[in-house]
């Protein structure tokens, strides 16, 4: 489990803030200087046309433990458009890891801002003409130990370093947000992506009566023991099938006749679901001759040779795929996305999960990765006066993060999407929308998609999204273009 979860943090590398400064990691360290915020100026962008004045409001908050001992901060970077509508929809943003910032939604996605090459090749700030900011306010959250979040002197971010601790936080920064701004009577919309999926899930637990308008789930890690490569655990090989077959028909190397990615993916899932679940489940009872059947078939699949899938009883590991479909061009292909390829890091030391081979990543050995680009843009742009730099990633946070569940009770079924289904129930307005990636092998949609059927969740209030696209749909002008439409309707079709 543990190599697995750790896998998901890498997941949210690719779409680390671009123009990042890769770092030697250490321990979190406490951070002193005073509490930034709040820091208000006055911005505006054009969108679809029409000119959209806003304010940029940034703050952080401190975090304190039951006796009011003052442990870590939170903070959130809040696009408000002028004049204020205190019915206007509200989206808070935050993305995953666990130690991942808001800047791949924020400066890849949704926020006025963009990172973007330059002429020059380096990375600049520029207008995103795709924000959200046309329908919907705007917050993104950077969870303690991200972005300019902190441990404080003499404090502690274990107790938020956690699956309950860290959606309460967050869940806590959003309710003094919608006070604050007297905006009790806005929309509310969460998104989340990969493990923020799994924090916004976990966030309903204690939602309470807050209403909820909408939630939106980006590539969302929500069932870990779905996804965990453990010997005797078939639903990954299950999951993962589809994703491999895309990735083995885009780079000509599967025997399907088919002519889109959906076509592929379905066939895919079809078969994964069907003979191929039913196989797997036969476990060593399985006959010699349907192994052979089921071996052929997928080698059909996933472009793999079948006898090379028949020794491994069937069950091809993710990394084992990436590194074995394209070896004899002497490349690896990308978890986060099949369709990127190159070859595989050497300088990973052995502590890294598999996933830092992945060569959109080019980890190696750094622990933490800041973005100069998003630095300045705090500083020159917003006004914040801030003396250190913006963290997009950590893995200190991810490696410290305590995975277990909190309730005994729960055992270690870590799988947060029921969370979801008694808040549906009890508000019948609030809609559910799933957005993912066919080439995503990090966090495969077929398993999101699993583990929101089997949830008890409202299926006719849920909306399926796939991309072609890998862990971040979002990524190049198509996938802009279309996560603003889509959200579009999310948002304003409500």
């Amino acid at each position: 489990m543990g190599k697995r979860v750790r896998s998901l943090v890498l997941s949210l590398m690719m779409t680390a803030v671009p123009g990042t400064a890769l770092a030697q990691g250490a321990p979190v360290p406490e951070i002193a200087g005073p509490i930034l915020g709040p820091v208000t100026t006055p911005h505006s962008i054009t969108l679809n046309g029409k000119t959209v004045r806003y304010t940029a409001t940034f703050a952080e908050k401190v975090l304190t433990d039951a006796a009011g001992k003052p442990l870590a901060s939170i903070s959130a970077t809040a696009y408000v458009a002028s004049p204020v509508v205190k019915t206007r929809p509200v989206l808070f943003v935050f993305n995953g890891g666990p130690g991942a910032s808001s800047s791949p939604l924020h400066f890849g996605a949704f926020g006025p801002r963009s990172i973007v090459k330059g002429a020059d090749g380096n990375r600049m700030l520029a207008d995103n003409p795709h924000s959200l900011l046309a329908d919907a306010d705007l917050v993104f959250i950077d969870p303690v130990g991200t972005g300019f979040s902190r441990v404080l002197p003499g404090g502690d971010g274990h107790p938020y370093w956690n699956a309950d601790g860290d959606a309460q936080a967050v869940l806590g920064l959003i309710r003094d947000w919608l006070r604050d701004n007297g905006r009790a009577g806005s929309p509310v919309y969460i998104a989340g992506e990969s493990y923020g999926g799994f924090r916004l899930a976990t966030m309903m637990k204690f939602v309470g009566d807050l209403p909820i308008a909408g939630l939106i789930l980006i590539s969302p890690a929500l069932d870990f023991t779905a996804t965990a490569e453990n010997p005797g655990n078939d639903l990954p090989h299950i999951f993962e099938l589809p994703a491999m077959a895309v990735t083995a028909w885009k780079h000509g190397r599967a025997k399907i006749d088919a002519q889109t990615p959906d076509q592929v993916f379905q066939i895919a899932a079809d078969y994964a679901e069907g003979p191929y679940a039913q196989a797997l489940l036969k476990g060593g009872q399985l006959p010699a001759a349907e192994r052979d059947a089921v071996a052929a078939r997928l080698g059909d699949l996933i472009g793999l040779p079948a006898k090379t899938i028949a020794d491994a009883h069937l069950r091809i590991g993710t990394q084992t795929f990436l590194e074995t479909l394209l070896a004899d061009q002497g490349l690896v292909v990308g978890r986060l996305d099949g369709r990127v390829t190159g070859p595989a890091p050497k300088d990973a030391p052995a502590d890294r999960p598999a996933a830092a081979k992945d060569p959109a990543l080019g980890l190696g050995r750094t622990n933490v990765i800041t973005s100069s680009v998003a630095t300045d843009y705090f500083k020159r742009e917003l006004n914040v006066p801030v003396d250190r730099d913006y963290v997009s990633l950590t893995l200190d946070v991810n490696f410290g993060w305590n995975f277990q569940p909190a309730r005994r009770e729960d055992g270690f079924y870590l799988n947060a999407a029921p969370d979801i289904a008694p808040v549906m129930k009890a508000q019948p307005r609030t809609r559910l929308l799933l957005v993912g990636g066919y080439y995503d092998m990090a966090v495969p949609l077929l398993s999101a998609r699993y583990a929101i059927d089997r949830a008890g969740i409202p299926l006719d209030r849920v909306t399926v999204a796939a991309f072609d696209a890998g862990h971040s749909p979002f990524d190049g002008e198509a996938g802009q273009v279309r996560m603003q439409e889509m959200m579009h309707g999310f948002l304003v079709g409500r």
